[in-house]
């Protein structure tokens, strides 16, 4: 107690250090609470809009070089993505797994929409069964006009209230449920493929932004077609038992090889069972994307791991990623950004000791008298290190508390004024035209822990002089 007592009384005999001090630690404190809940908000938020209502929490894709955004663009520019060619196993293993609320299978590529031969527009549409793309997303999409598209209905698309719009500006044209569009897209595989759909209904995403805002959705099949993939509506294909037979028995090595092709094996076996009859392949239709719902509570870190293990046994050199890599260029920018505030805040906190440790010593300098005629009263080394600790942590303390309060006023005069998004960037950085930060104990322990931390570290060299003091020399004055 009596330690505590000095420790607290020493700060207002020195109250110009102090207060230096104090003001270093209050700043501090602020900056970094304020700095903490802006960034934390920013993608608190983008997860949600994405988790909930365009990617899930986890996405499996096919094989590609470079991660895939839920657009279907990778950094290496691939023009379609492959399908997932296990699919169904994928399903079976999230099916056994009690951590997974749900899963959805869905396609994804840029497509034309024209009328007739002149094109409208442009842009991105998902390849999805509506019932279940509506009750993976719950929430997030609402029909504005005409209806759900009914299971086994011919081809449809429904596009969002954006798209109704620039499409109406550039056809000339208002479009609604009941018009027919073309769609058409450009493939590696299919060349040109071109659909006519019927506009089921106008839709709007609740949570989304500028880009988001302007994805159409199509009926799986239809989006197939535009891709290069086998779809439902192909009908089994008949084969004879020769065609079978080049079919089992074909060798692509062989075309590399001046030996002649062998059978693979089991191939002989196989075309004797179809010798007398004739063969049906039914196609299996392809998905791209398998978008992943954790259970609330599970470790979504934890079902990332189990999923990209089992992915590799399945050897297909299939993706495993989390929403960030699903959102792409926005996510990746906000959490790049968190990364440049923590390298910042290294910088600040090694400046921060240096300042604060030079303060202390020149501190310490000027009380070497005080500390000497306490080593001579009999006060030990432990006492004088205790002492000293104290100070900083009480300074910490009040001048922290002062820091977490002026980062509170601020912040909460930003959440009532919002910070506007000065263009198209921002506004998907922000998840929103305008910004409004949430306060969170998290973030203010966080700047506390790190100021303390700094303030402590600080303190151990000027303690470590006060220790070689020696009581006769201070008390002298030398």
């Amino acid at each position: 107690m009596i330690l505590a007592r000095m420790a607290y009384g020493n700060l207002f005999l020195h109250k110009a250090k102090s207060l230096l001090l104090g003001l270093i630690i209050c700043f501090g404190i602020a900056i970094l609470f304020v700095g903490n809940s802006l960034i934390d908000t920013t993608i608190s938020g983008l997860q949600s809009m994405f988790v909930n209502g365009f990617t899930g929490d986890l996405m499996v894709t096919g094989p590609t070089s470079f991660p895939t955004t839920i657009f279907g663009e990778t950094a290496g520019g691939e023009e379609v993505i492959p399908h997932i060619a296990k699919y169904q196993d994928y399903v079976e293993f999230l099916k056994a797994d009690k951590r997974v609320a749900g899963y959805l299978p869905m396609l994804s590529g840029q497509v034309a929409m024209g009328l007739g031969e002149q094109i409208i527009g442009r842009g991105a549409a998902f390849g999805v069964n509506i019932d279940e793309y509506r009750k993976f997303f719950s929430g997030n999409i609402e029909l504005v006009a005409g209806e759900w598209p009914a299971s086994g209905a011919p081809p449809w698309i429904l596009i969002s209230e954006t798209s109704a719009a620039m499409l109406a500006r550039s056809g000339g044209k208002k479009l609604g449920p009941g018009d027919k569009i073309v769609l058409s897209a450009l493939g590696e595989t299919a060349g040109t493929v071109i659909r006519e759909v019927t506009i089921s209904g106008i839709v709007k995403f609740n949570q989304s932004n500028q880009q988001l805002a302007r994805i159409s959705l199509v009926d799986a099949d239809t989006l197939r077609d535009l891709l290069g993939f086998a779809s439902l509506r192909d009908k089994a294909v008949s084969l004879t038992a020769e065609q079978m037979e080049f079919v089992t028995s074909f060798n692509p090595d062989a075309l590399f090889d001046d030996k002649p092709a062998e059978p693979k094996k089991g191939a002989e076996a196989q075309v004797q069972e179809t010798k007398a009859s004739v063969s049906e392949i039914v196609p299996t239709p392809a998905w791209q994307f398998l978008l992943v719902k954790t259970a609330k509570g599970a470790n979504t870190g934890a079902v990332m791991k189990s999923l990209q293990k089992f992915a590799i046994s399945l050897e297909r050199n299939d993706h495993v990623q989390d929403w960030v890599a699903g959102a792409g260029t926005v996510a990746r920018t906000a959490v790049t950004v968190r990364l440049v505030f923590n390298l910042l805040i290294v910088v600040i906190a090694v400046i921060v000791i240096m300042i604060t440790m030079n303060v202390l010593v020149v501190s310490i300098s000027e009380r070497i008298p005080e500390i000497g005629t306490l080593r001579a009263l009999g006060a030990k080394k432990r006492f004088v290190r205790q002492m000293i600790l104290l100070e900083t942590t009480f300074l910490t303390v009040l001048a922290g508390a002062v820091g977490l309060l002026l980062g509170f006023v601020i912040l909460q005069i930003l959440k009532r004024s919002g910070i506007q998004a000065p263009n198209l960037f921002f506004e998907a950085l922000f998840a929103g035209k305008v910004l409004r930060p949430v306060i969170s104990s998290g973030a203010a322990l966080k700047a506390f822990a790190w100021i303390f931390g700094m303030s402590v570290l600080s303190s151990f060299y000027p303690v470590a002089i006060a220790l070689r003091i020696k009581p006769v020399v201070a008390m002298q004055g030398d």
